[in-house]
C-alpha cells in the first residue's frame, strides 16, 4: 500500500459513516453492552477490551458524523487529525484539534467526541500501558526532563488522569511517519510489527521536538501563558544553580504556587527534578570520564559521599561504582 492508496482508503465513507450521516442522532447498540461507572457525579461509559489480547496497540479510524458519549479508557489513546478537525470535551473543557495535531488521553480521564464532518479524518491509536514498560520507554526516557515528563504521563507508574495536546500541525515528519505506520497496519507484511514499533518510537521523538519548539517560542511570561514544559525545560538548563525561589521569580510565580504546580503535574517535587538532573549528569561523567567518584559528587554539590552513594543508588538501582563498571567500555582512556 502506498500513500495515495492509503489516502483513498481513509477518505472513503464506510457503511458506518453513511449510516450516521443519514441518522446523525442514532444511538449505537454497542453502548448498551458497555459498563457505566460514576465519575465525580457523572455516569461515563468504560471502553475496555478494544485491543487484541496479544497486541499492545491497535489503530482505528474514527467514525464520521457520530457523537461519542462521555467515556473513559482502560488504555491510552493517541488521536491524530489526519485532515479536517476534531472537537472533544475533555475533563469538562472543550478542545478543538486541527489538522496535524495530536492529543494523548490517559486512562481514566472522561471525554466525549462531538460529531465530525466528511472532511474530518481522525486516526485513533489505542495503546496498552505495558507497551511503554519495555525498551521503548527506556529509549524515550533518556533525554532529560521533557522526555521524563512525557514518559511519566503515559506510563503506569502513577495515576495521572491527564491529557496532552501537541501543536504538531507544522511538523513535516509526523504526517509521513503516521502514513508509514498506517500502511504497515492496513497492509501488513514481513516485519510489520517491528516496523510499527520503530515508527511509534520515531513519532514520539518528533513529539518531544514539538515540545521543545513550543518551549523556545518567544512569549510573555505570565501565569496564564507559561506551560509546565517551559518550567521543566528551564530546570533542565539551570539545574546546577536554580532554586525554587529563583525559578519562581523567573516565571513571575509565587514559590508556593510553583511548588504545587510542579508536584501536581509531574508527581515529583522541585527538589526531586533538580536531583534527577544532577544524577543524570553524574551518570554521564561516570560513563564517559575517569574522574574520581568523590570529584563527580562534589561537582554537583554533594559533599557527603555516603549520602551521594545512597541517593544515586535510590535513583539508578545500583551504586556509582557499579554504574561505572557496567559502562566501562564507554570510558575514554
Amino acid at each position: 500500500m502506498n500513500h495515495d492508496q492509503l489516502d483513498a482508503k481513509l477518505r472513503k465513507l464506510t457503511d458506518r459513516d453513511l449510516h450516521y450521516q443519514a441518522h446523525p442522532s442514532a444511538h449505537s447498540a454497542t453502548y448498551d453492552s458497555l459498563k457505566r461507572v460514576d465519575h465525580e457525579g457523572q455516569k461515563v461509559y468504560v471502553f475496555a477490551d478494544m485491543i487484541g489480547e496479544k497486541d499492545n496497540i491497535t489503530i482505528s479510524k474514527h467514525t464520521r458524523f457520530a457523537e461519542v458519549p462521555l467515556h473513559i479508557h482502560t488504555f491510552i489513546e493517541l488521536s491524530f487529525v489526519y485532515s479536517g478537525q476534531c472537537t472533544q470535551i475533555i475533563n469538562g473543557k472543550k478542545v478543538t484539534l486541527k489538522g496535524g495535531q495530536i492529543c494523548i488521553v490517559d486512562t481514566g480521564i472522561p471525554h466525549a467526541i462531538l460529531s465530525t464532518s466528511e472532511e474530518d479524518v481522525i486516526i485513533n491509536i489505542l495503546i496498552r500501558k505495558r507497551y511503554f514498560s519495555s525498551s521503548f520507554l527506556s529509549k524515550l526516557a533518556n533525554n532529560g526532563i521533557l522526555s521524563h515528563f512525557l514518559a511519566n504521563a503515559i506510563s503506569d507508574r502513577k495515576n495521572h488522569n491527564r491529557y496532552i495536546i501537541f501543536h504538531s500541525e507544522n511538523n513535516t515528519n509526523i504526517p509521513i511517519l503516521m502514513r508509514q505506520l498506517l500502511c504497515e497496519f492496513y497492509d501488513p507484511s514481513l516485519g510489520s510489527s517491528e516496523m510499527m514499533d520503530s515508527y511509534m518510537l520515531l513519532i514520539f521523538y518528533e513529539l518531544l521536538r514539538v515540545f521543545q519548539y513550543d518551549t523556545n517560542r518567544p512569549r510573555t511570561l505570565t501565569q496564564n501563558k507559561v506551560t509546565i514544559i517551559e518550567i521543566l525545560k528551564y530546570i533542565e538548563n539551570h539545574y546546577m544553580d536554580c532554586t525554587l525561589t529563583s525559578t519562581a521569580e523567573h516565571f513571575n510565580f509565587n514559590a508556593n504556587y510553583l511548588s504545587t504546580l510542579i508536584k501536581k503535574t509531574t508527581g515529583q517535587t522541585f527538589k526531586d527534578l533538580v536531583q534527577s538532573e544532577k544524577f543524570n549528569y553524574c551518570a554521564f561523567l561516570l560513563a564517559n570520564t575517569n574522574r574520581p567518584i568523590y570529584d563527580i559528587a562534589s561537582s554537583t554539590g554533594h559533599s557527603n559521599l555516603s549520602f551521594f552513594y545512597k541517593k544515586f543508588q535510590d535513583h539508578f538501582g545500583i551504586t556509582p561504582q557499579q554504574y561505572r563498571e557496567q559502562h566501562a567500555a564507554r570510558i575514554m582512556e
